[in-house]
């Protein structure tokens, strides 16, 4: 059932926010561990997300997935992510002129995405300062953020 939920989930933003935009992938869940952040990014046309590790600057393949089910069981947390959540989850990581930035999302009401705050994180020395707040995925889209969640 949370498989079918997250899946839904998934399609409906995929639909709506990537053929808008035209761009090939979007972030749709990231998850740090250690000092290694686990980007989940779904492709325009696709069903199961492309993983990848950002590790000391880059970004690199992760593994190659043929179902959902396979990407849940190394990613459990993404399972509460997204669907019902009201917590502030990550979303994606960007470096940008020297800048490193945690893009998260939180969602203000489960059953409405268009509820959903993004806020932009500076990371420097092991701190975090926010940068800016965006109330919606409207207001976030013409910020030069957008490249964090909406990926060529």
């Amino acid at each position: 059932m949370k498989t079918k939920l997250l899946l839904a989930f998934v399609g409906s933003l995929f639909s709506i926010f990537s053929f808008a935009q035209g761009k090939k992938e979007m972030a749709v869940y990231a998850e740090k561990r250690g000092e290694d952040y686990y980007l989940l990014r779904l492709p325009k046309g696709k069903d199961v997300p492309n993983v990848y590790v950002y590790s000391k600057g880059t970004t690199k393949p992760y593994k190659n997935y043929t179902s959902i089910l396979e990407v849940a069981r190394d990613f459990p947390k993404m399972m509460e992510a997204n669907t019902t959540s009201t917590k502030e989850e990550l979303v994606s990581v960007l470096k940008k002129d020297d800048h490193f930035y945690e893009i998260t999302q939180q969602r203000k009401d489960p059953k409405n995405f268009e509820k959903t705050t993004f806020t932009v994180y500076e990371v420097f020395n092991g701190q975090k300062r926010i940068v800016e707040e965006y109330g919606s995925i409207m207001e976030f889209l013409p910020t030069p953020y957008k490249e964090a969640i909406f990926i060529n």
